[in-house]
């Protein structure tokens, strides 16, 4: 009897210590389970923390560049002159010359607001130039002279109303076979970036690389293909074949003091330089909040007319864009 009690408290004691090693799990694993509990918890409130945080920049971002917009829109229609705008020495555009410019950066108390203004007839108009203009643009950005030939064509076919190919464009048999297909428009083009979906055009012919200059800077499809000699910039009157000593002669007219040309001087015809009025305008304005490393970017272009009330301003391209400026 004695040696059957030992054992029954030998086999209880055993049955305590697994129960208790047992117990002892559990407690780990419900701890670790906790843990993992907590410290999701902890990374989703700082990562809501986070947008929430960004939100407000973002939304603050935007709205500095709204009001920077409607800057733009009031200084615009103060214009005395419509007839006469000019982009000055410094590269701001001044719709008089005894006007304050409104281009550049400007601080407030929520943070910071950077205006570009710019006259779409300063640029290249692909939906208007003819082939010799076309080839000089491309010549100047640099792109090879064997892929020339093909793009100039093939802006040619997508342009006209019909299937017809030229020698080394493309038409709707070409874009229906390439691994996203579509139809080649047959109409003018709406916005400069369409000019990216035209067969020969390179995503770096667009953006530019160390070897090409980025083509949209120096194209548009907005207004009539006019160039206007007071807002022309010096990289259109460069591919444009002004030497020099032109070039500096047109920047040095446009100063305060003078405040632009008049009259096109009988040399610079020759080159497609006009007078005529600046009413497209394209507007960049930049937003971004105090301390912030968000910022957002609203780029319009307007066509600006008078009308018997004053103004009539209509919008015709508008894009809004965010940018994280913290590198």
């Amino acid at each position: 009897m004695k040696k059957n009690s030992n054992f029954k408290i030998r086999i209880s004691n055993l049955i305590f210590v697994r129960n208790d090693g047992i117990a002892l799990i559990m407690v780990l694993w419900i701890t670790v389970m906790l843990s993992i509990i907590a410290v999701n918890f902890l990374i989703s409130t700082r990562w809501n923390s986070a947008s929430t945080h960004n939100l407000k920049e973002e939304t603050l971002s935007y709205y500095l560049a709204m009001s920077g917009y409607h800057k733009v829109l009031n200084y615009l229609m103060s214009d005395k002159d419509p007839s006469f705008d000019f982009i000055d020495n410094d590269g701001n555009f001044r719709t008089d010359s005894d006007a304050t410019p409104l281009t550049g950066r400007m601080s407030t108390d929520e943070g910071e607001i950077e205006i570009r203004i710019t006259d779409e007839n300063s640029r290249i108009n692909i939906n208007f130039s003819n082939q010799e203009r076309l080839r000089k643009l491309f010549e100047y950005a640099g792109i090879p002279q064997d892929s020339i030939t093909e793009i100039i064509d093939s802006i040619l076919d997508w342009k006209d109303p019909d299937n017809e190919h030229h020698l080394s464009g493309a038409e709707d048999d070409y874009y229906e076979n390439i691994p996203e297909p579509y139809k080649a428009k047959n109409a003018l083009f709406d916005v400069p970036e369409e000019l990216g979906l035209v067969k020969g055009i390179k995503t770096d012919f667009m953006r530019g690389s160390e070897e090409i200059r980025s083509l949209l800077p120096l194209i548009t499809t907005f207004g009539r293909g006019q160039i206007n000699i007071n807002t022309v910039s010096k990289d259109t009157m460069q591919l444009l074949g002004l030497n020099e000593i032109e070039i500096e002669a047109v920047l040095k007219q446009r100063n305060s003091d003078a405040g632009g040309f008049r009259f096109i001087p009988q040399q610079f015809i020759p080159y497609g330089l006009n007078m005529i009025s600046s009413n497209t305008l394209r507007v960049e304005v930049t937003g971004t909040a105090k301390n912030s490393k968000l910022s957002a970017k609203i780029t319009a272009v307007l066509d600006r007319r008078m009308s018997p009330k004053g103004y009539k301003i209509k919008t015709v391209y508008w894009r809004e864009s965010a940018e994280n400026t913290g590198g």
